[in-house]
């Protein structure tokens, strides 16, 4: 049995797409509560639906796991919407280096959209890059750059955005949008762009 587990930061950040998601995945699955407070029984059957990295950390060592994106890849019956080939960049978690899954079906979902993707040189498996919870740079001799006074971390999060070059990004992670967007850069969840359509 599927069992989704919403993630509370991205319903903070986008409560009408993490509705949209609910009213959807409710019909197909159990809903869980908060996976630090969710204290089910787990049959070896079951698999845990994520889409935030840190609650796939929570679960992971209680249930076989399946990230979002792979689920959503699977579907034959998913009313994706169209972007007509645009261009947009494409920004890797770092937490997701070691899930080549995750890649793959992240890029799936976005050639079903019709979306061109940009990819940039430290991604996939080469991702240095977590918003300020995990920043790779050689000026920098502490990765987590929340450690960092506010002033740093705005410096350095402007800095990176820069590649982009106003274009928009897509993040797959709640804290690589947070530092994208602490850099004045032009970023989006991709669960937005899956769920700007209603469902029905």
């Amino acid at each position: 049995m599927y069992i989704y587990y919403p993630s509370c930061n991205f319903a903070i950040s986008s409560p009408q797409t993490a509705k949209k998601v609910r009213e959807y995945l409710k019909e197909k699955m159990d809903i869980a509560k908060c996976c630090k407070i969710d204290q089910r029984k787990f049959n070896e059957e079951d698999i845990g639906i994520y889409v935030c990295q840190a609650c796939r950390g929570q679960i992971e060592n209680q249930v076989n796991t399946m990230s979002l994106w792979q689920y959503l890849d699977q579907l034959d019956d998913f009313k994706f919407p169209d972007y007509h080939g645009q261009k947009m960049y494409l920004q890797d978690c770092w937490r997701d280096r070691n899930h080549p899954e995750i890649h793959q079906a992240v890029r799936s979902l976005l050639k079903k959209m019709n979306i061109e993707v940009l990819e940039i040189e430290k991604n996939k498996e080469n991702s240095i890059y977590c918003g300020t919870l995990h920043y790779e740079n050689k000026e920098l001799k502490d990765n987590h750059l929340s450690h960092y006074s506010k002033e740093i971390q705005e410096k350095y999060m402007y800095d990176y955005v820069q590649q982009f070059q106003g274009i928009q990004v897509i993040c797959t992670c709640n804290r690589c949008l947070k530092g994208i967007l602490l850099g004045k850069g032009n970023g989006i969840h991709l669960l937005d762009l899956v769920m700007i359509e209603n469902i029905e």
